[in-house]
């Protein structure tokens, strides 16, 4: 991931859509064509790979790569993951080039792909963190899910040990949760949400990881 190009980043899924025909480019295109890539502006660069340049593409992910990295890097924190969200958002935005209206900047529209896919994996790292529980084992070392044979479960393991738990409970019970430790809408939101008095609500939801709790016991004495 040290040098995104497009030459590299792409699959055969890319190389199938650079084939297909394209709609001719003006005049002008066609004579910035053999211009060095570095001198021309975004929209004419965007021209370019739109009409199955990919050396105009390259341009553009070497000017906006740091940029875009450090936006994902700010929205969900700095680790390995974000060189590989930063590839899927050049990849996503390569491949919606011909929907690409114009109706904005390049720039602007990779911002909001970036972001749009940044959402996307802070909910799934939500989900990663509610379904391993590891707030609970944390607190509660002798509550670790064993394996067969006796070792504590791997990550992976535990979030399909919550899974399976999460559907032992009623329906109402795993909304609850879901909308609590996922979704995170705060008690008042919930209290409208099913029409009752925000203690009520908080009463529940204790009600309901305390259920959970007693779904994994099997799990944590090695039962399953």
């Amino acid at each position: 991931m040290g040098s995104i190009t497009g030459s590299t980043l792409f699959s055969a899924e890319v190389e199938s859509f650079r084939a297909e025909p394209r709609v001719a480019q003006t005049s002008v295109a066609e004579a910035n064509a053999h211009a060095p890539m570095g001198i021309l502006d975004d929209a004419t660069l965007l021209d370019q790979a739109i009409g199955g340049r990919l050396p105009a593409f390259d341009e553009l992910v070497k000017r906006y790569r740091g940029k875009v990295m450090r936006l994902v890097g700010s929205i969900i924190g700095n680790g390995c993951e974000v060189e590989d969200l930063v590839q899927d958002i050049f990849i996503k935005v390569y491949l919606s080039l011909p929907k690409f209206r114009r109706d904005a900047s390049f720039s602007t529209y990779l911002y909001t792909v970036a972001v749009n896919r940044c959402r996307d994996e802070l909910r799934k790292m939500k989900l990663r963190k509610f379904f391993s529980f590891d707030d609970w084992f944390a607190s509660n070392p002798a509550n670790q899910p064993l394996q067969e044979g006796g070792e504590p479960m791997e990550p992976s393991e535990r979030r399909t040990a919550v899974r399976l738990a999460m559907k032992r409970l009623p329906p109402q019970t795993r909304m609850l949760l879901y909308l609590r430790e996922v979704e995170e809408l705060s008690y008042k939101e919930l209290a409208d949400i099913f029409e009752v008095e925000m203690g009520t609500i908080k009463s529940r939801i204790a009600r309901a990881r305390d259920r959970l709790r007693e779904e994994l016991m099997p799990f944590i004495r090695g039962e399953v």
